[in-house]
């Protein structure tokens, strides 16, 4: 383990998370901006349709490959021939913040100002159907202060974590080798095993006071993390390992 020159984050659990999350929600949220209806559909069989038909894309999409929310939320448009008042970039937004608004991570804010005290480049790799563009315009909410070099969102990329190739694409973005770089996540399958494989330092956030799915789904993975890797519970401790290096 040596010292980064850049750390690259996953979003969702690691640096916010998602409180009362809720697809419904998103789709309730997008309802008033239909603007042309013309088989009157409803709210209930609008968002049961969007609903149905993610479960099924995903199901179909495999551990690897992605899906973005403009392409799914097209098709969905044109099969009702519905139309909004709103362009989709818009629509994308306003969906995202239906869902959850998010809250940070506690200390998230605090590390990440450490960083950059310390001239340690930052930048986010995220299994997410959203845009970079959203992702970008969250992060900015929560931390204003702070600027990620990129943001890289799945639904732009092709390839989910832990496929290798996404990690690639941020490694040929930061102009560093894979080795001066540290990967923080809280899914032990798709962000350790995942920054493991693509030869970056892997660093274990389990924080298990933040609500999600995560720690049950990363248990059977525990006992796989035989490599040097970095566990911590809070990100103070991420700023204390790194004044030791």
């Amino acid at each position: 383990m040596k010292q980064p020159k850049m750390i690259l984050f996953d979003y969702g659990g690691t640096l916010i998370y998602e409180p009362n999350f809720s697809p419904f929600n998103g789709n309730k949220a997008i309802y008033p901006y239909i603007s042309e209806n013309p088989n009157n559909i409803s709210l209930e069989e609008f968002s049961e349709y969007l609903l149905n038909l993610f479960d099924e894309i995903r199901a179909l999409r495999g551990e690897f490959i992605e899906i973005h929310e403009y392409h799914f939320l097209k098709y969905v448009l044109e099969h009702f021939n519905i139309k909004l008042s709103v362009p989709i970039e818009q629509a994308e937004w306003i969906i995202c913040n239906g869902v959850s608004s998010g809250c940070m991570i506690p200390n998230a804010d605090k590390m990440l100002a450490n960083l950059r005290q310390n001239n340690i480049r930052t930048g986010i790799i995220s299994n997410l159907c959203w845009s970079g563009k959203a992702l970008t315009k969250r992060l900015n909410q929560f931390f204003p202060k702070h600027e990620f070099e990129f943001v890289i969102t799945s639904s732009e990329y092709i390839f989910r974590k832990p496929s290798p190739k996404i990690f690639d694409i941020a490694m040929r973005k930061s102009g560093f080798s894979a080795d001066e770089i540290w990967y923080c996540g809280n899914d032990i399958a798709v962000d350790i095993l995942g920054a493991y494989n693509a030869e970056m330092f892997p660093v274990f956030y389990d924080n298990k006071n933040i609500p999600n799915d995560i720690h049950s789904k990363n248990d059977p993975y525990r006992d796989k993390i035989n490599f040097e890797h970095l566990h911590i519970t809070d990100w103070n401790e991420l700023q204390f390992a790194l004044s030791k290096k």
